[in-house]
């Protein structure tokens, strides 16, 4: 699914009013009488008769003005509070405000708080309908509006938010100040970025984009972002050819995994082999490798490395060897910060193959800040929302309130592709492409999984597919993982051995011919 910005949606917008010939009255009119078929559902459901339509003077509560005027003819009883006076009502807005004038339809013009009354009506057997802001809000909600909105917030009645919940940034999903909890969104042409990017997905609730008359080939030829599903995901789990050996299929080197370690290295590896690697190789200490070998039969394990106390040494020579056969490299997942191992990633990095980047890699890279790694797009970082904020130097809670912005800054700033992990892991790569991911959830949320996700993303990458392509993917197989997983209801015993195991069912899931 096309996940567009606000301003690309103005573009959609004019070109189809000014390019196609549908003038904007037919957009309103077309959008608000999707939303007033959907609010007519809910209420019909529920058994409900009352509307509460917050309307801003915009044109987002030209809409709002659409749904009470369609839902007051459809039998219902709405009533409209416009947040602000009658004369500051413009343009298109102020012909479907007029019209309603015809209609048995209460219009409060509300300059303070939202009276008490209103909202207990809404409380007691209706609905509310948010027209308060659209995609275009740039600035935090104050004030009365933010009063009206934790007021609603407040209530036990359904809300359905027209275009996308008032006070979720449209382009990043950042809560600008505070935001409307929707249970359901109804939005126009192309979905938004900030519907599928937390913290904003948390609001929106049910996510429907509507046909008003926007042309389907401009929607996809717009810039923007993408939500991932199966069909994209498929994409990296070609069809194999009968004649294909194990040769076929790359050779990934997973480095990391010294003593008290193991386990991440082990899940990184087999996440690579369920991802489809031909062929897995785990590069660790020696007294590391002799824990470590034989407890998966599919995998070999070499020793170039040695911990001395305190310090790593790395035979340059054995280590060397192991990249030269290699098309895949996975680093991080228990490598260690310890003396030495910055030496180890400098050496996996200039080996020039495709790399992940998990874990302690990352954590290596964030304690010289001002290093130069040579990275570039065949490289994927993959940072939890705390290492990303180590990466920027940033707090982890401003990495969190606009992911969007971080992850695309990490990639620019790296030349990586980065996977940014988290509710909604997001996949930035350096030419600005950016993906969502809508599966996965708290199943996900222990230790391991992370290692299972690099080592996925590059089983996949030493297959040949392109770095950003195998993220994606990963990340969207990965999720459902854990999804399959947590498909008994308890998110609490889920282990990352659990969530291994089902990779090999998400795959077949998205491949089904």
């Amino acid at each position: 699914m096309k996940l567009v910005t606000a301003g690309t949606m103005r573009e959609l917008d004019g070109y189809t009013i000014n390019t196609v010939g549908i003038p904007g009255v037919v957009l309103m009119e077309s959008a608000g009488r999707a939303c007033a078929e959907r609010a007519a559902e809910l209420m019909t459901e529920r058994d409900l008769d009352t509307a509460l339509v917050l309307c801003g003077p915009g044109n987002n509560g030209g809409d709002g003005f659409v749904v009470a005027r369609h839902l007051s003819d459809w039998g219902f009883d709405p009533v409209v509070a416009l947040f602000g006076r009658r004369a500051s009502v413009k343009g298109d807005a102020r012909v479907f405000l007029n019209t309603l004038d015809h209609f048995p339809v209460p219009i409060i013009e509300v300059t303070g708080d939202l009276p008490e009354d209103t909202l207990m009506a809404a409380a007691a057997g209706g609905i509310v309908v948010d027209a308060l802001f659209g995609t275009g809000l740039q600035r935090p909600i104050e004030g009365r509006y933010a009063r009206a909105i934790e007021s609603v917030n407040s209530l036990r009645c359904p809300v359905l938010a027209v275009d996308i919940p008032s006070g979720v940034c449209s382009d990043t999903g950042r809560i600008m100040g505070t935001a409307l909890n929707a249970d359901v969104t109804v939005t126009f042409g192309a979905a938004k970025i900030g519907h599928f990017s937390y913290p904003g997905r948390s609001r929106c609730g049910e996510v429907e984009v509507v046909d008003i008359g926007i042309p389907g080939e401009a929607i996809d030829e717009a810039p923007g972002a993408w939500l991932l599903d199966p069909g994209f995901a498929a994409r990296a789990f070609p069809p194999r050819d009968a004649e294909s050996f194990k040769n076929s299929f790359g050779h990934l080197l997973v480095v990391g995994g010294l003593k008290g370690k193991s386990g991440a290295a082990l899940l990184s590896a087999m996440g690579a082999v369920r991802s489809g690697s031909g062929l897995v190789t785990i590069a660790t200490d020696r007294e590391a490798r002799g824990n470590i070998e034989g407890r998966f039969p599919e995998l070999m394990v070499e020793g170039p490395f040695l911990v001395d106390g305190d310090h790593i040494a790395v035979d340059e020579d054995h280590f060397s060897r192991l990249l030269e056969s290699k098309t895949g490299v996975v680093i991080g997942p228990g490598l260690s910060t310890l003396s030495g191992a910055d030496s180890i990633l400098k050496i996996a990095i200039d080996a020039g193959l495709p790399i992940v980047l998990d874990a302690d890699a990352l954590n290596l890279m964030a304690a010289e800040p001002d290093r130069e790694w040579g990275l570039g797009p065949d490289s994927v970082l993959t940072p939890h929302p705390g290492e990303a904020g180590r990466l920027l130097v940033r707090p982890t809670s401003e990495v969190q309130a606009d992911r969007v912005r971080s992850a695309a800054e990490l990639s620019d700033q790296t030349g990586a592709v980065v996977v940014l992990k988290g509710a909604g892991t997001l996949i930035a790569a350096p030419d600005n492409q950016m993906w969502i991911n809508n599966t996965g959830g708290p199943a996900l949320a222990t230790a391991g999984t992370g290692d299972v996700l690099a080592g996925a993303i590059g089983g996949i990458i030493a297959r040949g597919i392109p770095t950003w392509a195998a993220a994606a993917a990963a990340v969207y197989i990965h999720g459902l993982a854990g999804d399959l997983a947590a498909g008994s209801g308890n998110v609490h015993s889920i282990s990352a051995s659990d969530v291994l195991d089902r990779l090999s069912e998400a795959i077949a899931s998205v491949c089904v011919p």
